[in-house]
This record gives structure tokens, C-alpha cells and sequence, in this order.
């Protein structure tokens, strides 16, 4: 898979620099059309509740408006400067309905590049954001932190393997980044409590990998039940000097809502490289 149309999503922060720069050297490296998406808000209210119900709104309104539109400008000028072929889009709705709307954008295109939840502008609601992205787009979603290592040209990269269609879904559509790094570690979790062969296909992955032109070495990582798999994993890949982390995503069904999974959420929130995130 190579990745021709790219969307992303700016706003006011300054961890949405970041973004753009990934963005842009993306596009720059793949000769990728990049569209670039800011919300107009018509009403925040969902996100306040019942106690703000009847207050003046106008003005938060026009200065996250104005945010966005100041944000598409900064965009504008990197990816002028970089000559890469863009699209701005200020997306005007409630703030509530923007994850249902950007997700729907981000089906047409390849991927979909996003900030870690708690670096976004909280009027926007970023984690319903990353959630609907992840779980209602069908396509995948690179969570970019607010100060990544290296905004293009990934050398090492680690990928989570549980043996699991999430996780394979995650590596065939990161194929484009595992073929160019130069080091590719499977990172594959071994539960020491069960039978010898209730263990991963490892070899099996690793085989379908190098098919594929990708030589990737497999570490196995201990795991016990109950352990906190998602630091675990940022752990590991902190040793290998890892510039990205391939992995599935889960969720947890709440009625007719996504409710992000307990390893998909530490590691939305605490990596500190560049997250590549499929379901």
C-alpha cells in the first residue's frame, strides 16, 4: 500500500505543528495529495453540558473558528513552501458531529493523521475524534505526538504482534513504512501460563513479512496476565530506539459507542513517537 491522498487534521496548538510537518514530508516523499481539515464550530454545547445551556457562546465560537482558520494558513504557507499538491478544508458543523464528519472524509483518502488526545484543543472533543477515525473510517490513523523524534524517514520500526485480525489488518496497511525503515522488530507477547502451542504464529508473520520484501526480527516479550501491556510495549520499543509503533486497535462496545480499550488508550496517550494505529 502506498499512500497517494493523506488527511490531517489542524487546530490552534502548537502540537498541531508537528502534524503538519508530518504531513507535508509524507506528501513530499510519496507525491501524496494532502487535504488539511479545521472545524468552523456552529455550537459547543454538547461539550459543556446542562450548566452553560443558556450562556453566550458567540464568542468561543469565533475564536475557535478563527483558530482554524489561522491553523489552515500556517498550512498553507509549509506546504506551499515544501510544493506539494494540498486541499484546505474549514469543516463548518457542531462540535459533536466534526469525528462523524472527518471520519467520513478520511474514507476517501489513504490516511488519516491525527494528534494524541491530550494535546488537542478539548473544545473539539479529541478523543471522540481519534476514536471514530480509528474505529469508523476503515482506513488507518497515525497519531503524531506533540514533539516526535523525526517527522519523516523512519529507521526502526516496532510492531505489536497478538496474533490478533486487528493487528494484521495494522501491518498490512503499514506496509509502505516497514518496507522503507531500516529495522523492523515483531514485537510478539508471550503469556509464560499457557501451553507451548497456544503460542503466536511468530514464524508464520515473520515468513509472510519477508514475502513481502520485509525483514523483520522477532523478540519475544514475556507477558503475565494482568500486566500493563501498553507501557510495556512503549517500554520496549523505548529500548530498541524505536521511531514508530505499528500496532491494532481495540475497543470496548458501550451500546452503540466506541469506548477505546485499556492498551489502545495508554498508548494514545503516552507515546512519545509517532503511533501507526489500524482496526
Amino acid at each position: 500500500m502506498s499512500f497517494k491522498d493523506v488527511i490531517v487534521y489542524v487546530d490552534g496548538t502548537s502540537a498541531s505543528k508537528a502534524r503538519d510537518l508530518m504531513a507535508i514530508g509524507l506528501a513530499k516523499a510519496h507525491g501524496a495529495h494532502l487535504v488539511a481539515v479545521a472545524l468552523a464550530p456552529q455550537a459547543l454545547m454538547p461539550l459543556y453540558g446542562a450548566d452553560v445551556a443558556f450562556a453566550d457562546m458567540s464568542g468561543v465560537l469565533d475564536g475557535v473558528r478563527a483558530q482554524g482558520e489561522e491553523a489552515l494558513a500556517r498550512f498553507r504557507t509549509a506546504a506551499d513552501a515544501a510544493g506539494v499538491s494540498y486541499d484546505v478544508r474549514l469543516m463548518h458543523g457542531t462540535s459533536d458531529e466534526f469525528p462523524h464528519d472527518f471520519a467520513a472524509a478520511a474514507r476517501l483518502t489513504d490516511l488519516a493523521i491525527l494528534g494524541q488526545p491530550r494535546d488537542g484543543d478539548p473544545l473539539v472533543g479529541q478523543y471522540a475524534l481519534v476514536e471514530r477515525c480509528l474505529f469508523a473510517s476503515g482506513r488507518p490513523v497515525l497519531i503524531v505526538p506533540a514533539a516526535p523524534g523525526k517527522t519523516v524517514g523512519v529507521e526502526t520500526v516496532v510492531v505489536a504482534w497478538d496474533g490478533s485480525a486487528e493487528a494484521a489488518r495494522a501491518f498490512g496497511d503499514a506496509r509502505t513504512f516497514l518496507k522503507e525503515a531500516k529495522r523492523v522488530v515483531l514485537l510478539a507477547g508471550l503469556n509464560e501460563a499457557k501451553p507451548r502451542d497456544d503460542g503466536l504464529p511468530v514464524d508464520g508473520m515473520v515468513a509472510h513479512l519477508a514475502r513481502h520484501g520485509i525483514n523483520a526480527e522477532p523478540v519475544t516479550v514475556p507477558m503475565n496476565e494482568g500486566g500493563d501491556v501498553g507501557r510495556l510495549l512503549l517500554s520496549r520499543a523505548k529500548d530498541l530506539s524505536a521511531d514508530m509503533i505499528v500496532m491494532g486497535a481495540f475497543h470496548h462496545s458501550r451500546w452503540r459507542e466506541f469506548i477505546l480499550g485499556g492498551v489502545t488508550l495508554t498508548m494514545l496517550e503516552e507515546a512519545t513517537i509517532p503511533l501507526f494505529m489500524s482496526h
